[in-house]
């Protein structure tokens, strides 16, 4: 008799950082396996341009299609897609479940697809309680998160999050990096300043912490969120690690891939 042969595939859009990959999406590739003794765990990025980066680097990371392609050709019978995008989203919407729906017919046990971290209600309040604890606040300091959004689509998730935020009371501030999107940085200050905030810690809403933290976040030009924060008038503390170096938050996707596992019923 055959030993069945089950992947799970964690998707993640990419990081080129090494520091950052390593802290936190090959932590949270290193959790899944340590969770999921069952399944051989795997990894892919849905950014092209990453995974062209790094490739030029001499690291091949594949491609969700070209990854699900390949354990067919191992011969895994069943895959477990768990993405670790934050939103369903365009990546998550037009990468990860147009490749799963395309690969469908290559696995005779079938193929499921994890949700995102920001899918329920509940998931909100999850992840608050994840991340909140590794953000400490000092006296009179008030949070603001940075996001990314979609540059085409507008995400309701981050709206979403504030007013979950506003309703338990807290003193945090969600914004989004896309100045098309919403809530954006000029929103942020607006909240800022009527709240009477004047010391602010910024801490990336960002998986992985690379450029976007580095340079568009913390970066010494005059158009980052640290500087036109400062030239508003507050008191500027960084933290630069993405939410996938805390483990509380890693633990969301273990926990998503579970839920996923059970419905289907391929986790006794």
């Amino acid at each position: 008799m055959s030993v069945q042969k089950q992947a799970l595939v964690f998707a993640s859009f990419g990081v080129s950082d090494r520091r950052a990959r390593e802290a936190s999406l090959d932590a949270a590739e290193a959790l899944l396996a340590e969770r999921f003794p069952a399944f051989a765990v795997f990894s892919c990025y849905t950014s092209n341009f990453i995974r062209k980066r790094l490739a030029g680097q001499g690291i091949n990371i594949p491609s969700l299609p070209d990854l699900l392609a390949s354990l067919a050709e191992q011969g895994y019978s069943r895959v477990l897609v768990q993405p670790s995008h934050l939103t369903p989203g365009e990546e998550f919407d037009g990468k990860v479940l147009k490749a799963v729906e395309e690969a469908r017919t290559l696995f005779p046990e079938g193929i499921l697809v994890g949700r995102p971290v920001f899918d329920s209600a509940d998931d909100y309040q999850a992840v608050l309680a994840a991340i909140l604890p590794e953000l400490s606040l000092a006296a009179g300091e008030q949070l603001v998160l940075f996001g990314h959004g979609s540059p085409h689509h507008h995400n309701p998730v981050y709206e979403r999050l504030q007013q979950v935020v506003d309703e338990r009371h807290l003193p945090v501030h969600v914004g989004v990096l896309e100045p098309s999107d919403t809530p954006n940085l000029p929103m942020v200050i607006s909240r800022l300043k009527q709240s009477g905030a004047q010391q602010v810690l910024l801490a990336p809403l960002l998986l992985a912490g690379g450029s976007h933290v580095t340079r568009d976040m913390a970066g010494d030009d005059e158009s980052s969120w640290k500087s036109q924060l400062t030239a508003a008038g507050f008191t500027v503390r960084m933290k630069l690690q993405g939410l996938g170096e805390y483990l509380p938050f890693r633990e969301l996707y273990a926990a998503k891939a579970k839920k996923a596992l059970e419905n289907s019923g391929w986790l006794k």
